[in-house]
């Protein structure tokens, strides 16, 4: 087949060669990162299974699929005929949002709030406390103080401002 006939009736096959290629990835990587097969990959791509039947994946296949290369998981299912909301973003496996974000996100930050983020990540991987893995960790501000979990925290664009003293300690 050649030109637009290339997909045939089979919608979900453009949306995630462009999404792919969007995201400069091989077929074998986008399949790497959906921990499908390099030959699954290619009969999403391309609608139809080696025996040239059509190919009908399951839902989680095709949401493991989209998010394999940052691509909006209830459309490709919505593209695939199958119900949209199928994809539950609490019950994806993967999170919601995509890594590509979560770098713009980092690129932003300073560099003691990306070690304070990348401690908080170390809780939540290890299952552990942040201070064993740094205990110097600043968020921002001329002073340099150990991060506490219990302390308020300032806008950055905020004046600096006299805390009021307590009584109770």
């Amino acid at each position: 087949m050649a030109g637009g006939d290339e997909y045939g009736s089979w919608p979900l096959g453009p949306f995630l060669n462009e999404a792919r290629i969007a995201r400069k990835l091989t077929q074998k990587a986008a399949a790497a990162r959906a921990s499908l097969s390099r030959t699954a990959w290619q009969q999403l791509e391309s609608g139809q299974r080696a025996d040239g039947n059509p190919v009908r994946p399951k839902a989680t296949t095709v949401i493991a699929a989209a998010m394999a290369v940052d691509a909006d998981p209830a459309r490709a299912l919505e593209l695939a005929g199958l119900d949209p909301s199928a994809f539950e973003p609490s019950r994806a496996g993967r999170p919601a949002t995509s890594f590509a974000e979560a770098r713009a996100l980092l690129a932003q930050l300073t560099e003691p709030q990306r070690r304070a983020v990348i401690d908080l990540l170390r809780t939540i991987v290890h299952d552990t406390p942040a201070e064993p893995f740094r205990e110097d960790t600043t968020l921002s501000g001329p002073e340099r103080t150990r991060w506490d979990a219990t302390a308020p925290v300032e806008s950055p664009s905020a004046e600096p401002s006299a805390r009021p003293e307590s009584d109770s300690d």
